[in-house]
């Protein structure tokens, strides 16, 4: 529980203090950086996104690193590099879709698809190369598998601070973020408080589904509480075209709730697999990376959809 608190605590405080960096550039005008033989400014490109990027980007190579890592223990052998490589390309790809929208003429979502075509070529290649026919649909699948869980997840936070843009897209990232960490609090201190019945003993013997309450209730009321002083205060506004606020609140809590708690046991599942508690040692209490980004993982694909396509942000923060 220290150590828990001890690391988790500051881990969060400077994850907190970057994205609101990253927000406050992105309101101030961008400085004028040219490239020698390039007439490309990329200044913008370092107010628009590019702590929250780096944040992610980090994050997840560390994550890929470690999913890399439990597949070996099993025996299998992924191509860990190019794992990395790949991964680390579908977090930076919306970053750069939406920097260079001013030059192709808006934002295209199909690079990502183009990037994971191009990585499955690529390991065909270095599967024929490197190992022949040995193993090669198990390494192909599973590296392919881990690309897509470690990036191709976490590619949707950068998707949904990208699309959104300024310091309204910090702000609904941040936002999701904190519901999915809340849903792992809650659940955590009502499991070691008031825990009697198990819920998946043989997947995670620790969860309960008194855990499991007390985590969706702490998620619906910080949904409720944050989100209503975003909505008073004007950084974040949805339309009401489907339904009214602070309705539409609860169910983005029921949403992350459900899914940050699916995203803590689909990586529980992988831990198991390989035999070990944590994924890592990163964090003392916490694990690895991967117990860290576990349940965001999962959730960034549905806080993406609901900010972005259902319940559109009507209002920004002015520039």
């Amino acid at each position: 529980m220290r150590a828990r608190l001890l690391v988790g605590i500051p881990l969060a405080v400077a994850i907190i203090a970057l994205q609101v960096a990253d927000g406050y550039l992105s309101m101030r005008p961008p400085p004028k950086l040219l490239l020698p033989g390039l007439a490309m400014d990329i200044g913008p490109w370092l107010t628009n996104g590019a702590i929250c990027t780096a944040v992610v980007l980090i994050m997840t190579v560390l994550a890929t690193h470690e999913l890399v890592v439990l597949a070996r223990a099993r025996g299998y052998r992924p191509f860990g590099l190019t794992a990395q490589f790949f991964a680390a390309g579908l977090v930076i790809g919306p970053y750069a879709s939406a920097n260079l929208s001013p030059l192709t003429g808006g934002y295209d979502e199909s690079l990502g698809m183009l990037w994971t075509a191009l990585a499955v070529g690529y390991l065909f290649l270095l599967q024929a190369v490197q190992r022949g026919t040995q193993r090669a649909m198990e390494n192909l699948a599973l590296t392919i598998f881990i690309i897509i869980y470690s990036g191709g997840l976490a590619g949707f936070m950068t998707k949904l601070r990208m699309e959104i843009g300024g310091s309204t897209g910090m702000a609904v990232l941040l936002f999701s973020i904190f519901l999915v960490k809340m849903t792992d609090t809650g659940a955590y201190f009502a499991g070691r408080l008031l825990g009697r019945h198990k819920m998946i003993e043989w997947l995670s013997p620790k969860k309960t589904w008194e855990g499991l309450a007390g985590g969706m209730l702490t998620c619906l009321l910080c949904a409720l509480a944050v989100g209503h002083w975003l909505h008073v205060a004007h950084l974040v506004r949805l339309d009401e075209r489907y339904m009214s606020y602070p309705w539409v609140l609860l169910l983005l809590g029921v949403l992350l709730g459900i899914f940050s708690v699916a995203g803590d046991l689909c990586a529980s599942l992988l831990k198991r697999d390989a035999a070990v508690k944590d994924s890592g040692a990163t964090f003392p209490g916490l694990g690895g990376v991967l117990d860290v980004l576990d349940s965001p993982l999962l959730a960034a694909p549905v806080a993406w959809l609901f900010w972005t396509r259902i319940f559109h942000v009507a209002i920004q923060t002015p520039a």
